[in-house]
């Protein structure tokens, strides 16, 4: 009768266990998406725990023991935020976030305390990416007016019915932060991958091919984008993929990951620097035995930037040496000839343990 009883008990107990374990796993809190501020004094991200579907910004500083601020935008219902950038003066927080609305969407302000939240746009389509603009007047973002978004690896559902032949390229979209007026900047003919906003605010330099977006990233080029007028250069054409296009501080050149990559958003290889007009394209990490995944401009003179090494990665720097002046006029380019070879300054390393 004993063993009888514990068969009939011990399946119950093990349901009892396993909801309880389910329970606590489903508290389990993530954090996505970590913006800092630039004066370095606050820092943001989305949060959501592992049993809800529910994202929400929050905002703490960086000092003391402060809790953070969940921000609260006055709406009901379930909601889905993204991408928190700061301003330039770290005085007011934007980010997406479809709070009131079913699937679409918007961009929102915040001030630095996560209070007095404004609903900024009234779009319809993807969105993604905000970038303020160094004088922080205007916040651009990538935007596919009419359509859905987020690449190829992003699940879609089966077109049925009548198809849509027509391409929805993804472009750069800048929105007064006065005004809230909204323009698309990039030709509509581009789809535009990634993106840059040039040190005076002029121009964008860019990852970008003719749509349609999902089929062509493997062959984009880098390109320029006049604000003004919307006129696009291409300035680099690879021979493999290209990656993370970014202005340098003065605005003279511009650097990219070029390299073997699958799909877009997992790419690595050589570090590369073009000027920009288009020349003197320069490969800085050739024969490195490594892959570059991330890079940071410090001073026109100076690059950060992350790399995997075999068994892990590590963070080196490329410094190069100022340009000589000579009546006044720089008599030697450093991106030419000035850079030294990288050096490696931090590697993480893989640590095991016995659980």
């Amino acid at each position: 009768m004993k063993h009888f009883l514990l068969a009939c008990l011990f399946p119950a107990l093990l349901t009892a266990q396993n909801m309880q374990l389910t329970e606590q796993l489903g508290k389990t809190v993530l954090y996505d998406d970590i913006a800092l501020s630039l004066d370095g004094a606050r820092v943001a991200w989305v949060q959501c725990t592992a049993a809800t579907t529910s994202k929400q910004t929050h905002i703490r500083g960086t000092s003391g023991n402060a809790a953070s601020v969940p921000v609260n935008l006055a709406t009901t219902g379930e909601r889905k935020d993204s991408d928190p950038a700061w301003s330039p003066d770290s005085k007011t927080l934007a980010f997406f976030s479809n709070a009131g609305e079913k699937d679409q969407a918007q961009l929102w302000t915040v001030n630095a305390n996560g209070l007095d939240p404004k609903k900024t746009t009234h779009l319809k389509g993807y969105a993604a990416r905000p970038r303020w603009s160094h004088d922080g007047k205007r916040i651009a973002f990538l935007y596919i007016e009419g359509a859905g978004g987020g690449g190829p690896l992003m699940a879609a559902p089966a077109t049925t019915g009548v198809i849509d032949t027509a391409i929805h390229n993804q472009r750069i979209a800048v929105l007064d932060v006065a005004s809230r007026e909204l323009r698309e900047v990039s030709p509509a003919n581009l789809h535009i991958y990634d993106y840059d906003w040039s040190p005076d605010d002029k121009t964008f330099v860019t990852t970008a091919a003719p749509g349609p977006g999902d089929n062509n990233w493997w062959i984009a080029q880098i390109y320029t984008i006049g604000i003004a007028n919307g006129s696009a250069t291409s300035i680099y054409k690879p021979s493999l993929q290209v990656a993370v296009p970014r202005w340098s501080p003065d605005g003279k050149s511009c650097s990219f990951i070029e390299g073997l990559m699958s799909d877009e958003g997992f790419h690595g290889g050589d570090l590369f620097t073009v000027s920009a007009t288009g020349h003197d394209a320069v490969n800085r990490t050739r024969g490195r035995k490594s892959s570059v995944s991330s890079l940071f401009w410090q001073t026109p003179d100076r690059i950060l930037f992350t790399e995997y090494v075999g068994g892990g990665s590590a963070i080196s720097e490329l410094h190069g040496a100022k340009p000589r002046i000579s009546s006044g006029q720089t008599t030697a380019s450093i991106f030419r000839d000035g850079f030294s070879r990288p050096r490696k300054w931090s590697r993480a390393k893989n640590i095991r343990w016995s659980s």
